[in-house]
C-alpha cells in the first residue's frame, strides 16, 4: 500500500500538459490519410487539393498538436481520439 501511494504520488507531481487545440475538420482528414500510408501527392489527390495546402494543414495539424513529426501527430491525434482507425 505504502508503494502505491509513492507512485500515486510521483504520478501526480509529473508535468502536465494540457491537450493543444482540437483539431481542424480537414487537418483530422489530413492526418488520417498519412494514417493510412498516403503520399502528400496522393492526398493533394484525393481532396482536391495542391500539395503545398496539405502540407500547410498538416504542419498546423503538428503545431496543434505541440509535436516535431507527422507521424507524432498521427499517433498522438489518434491517441486523443481526434482521428480514429478501423482495422481490417
Amino acid at each position: 500500500m505504502a508503494l502505491n501511494n509513492v507512485a500515486h504520488l510521483r504520478i501526480l507531481s509529473l508535468p502536465y500538459t494540457a491537450p493543444g487545440r482540437a483539431l481542424t475538420p480537414r487537418q483530422r482528414e489530413v492526418l488520417g490519410w498519412v494514417g493510412d500510408g498516403k503520399t502528400i501527392q496522393d492526398i493533394a489527390t484525393i481532396m482536391g487539393l495542391t500539395p503545398a495546402t496539405v502540407e500547410k494543414h498538416l504542419r498546423l495539424a503538428r503545431q496543434a498538436l505541440s509535436v516535431e513529426t507527422t507521424a507524432q501527430a498521427v499517433l498522438k491525434a489518434a491517441f486523443q481520439n481526434q482521428i480514429f482507425y478501423i482495422e481490417n
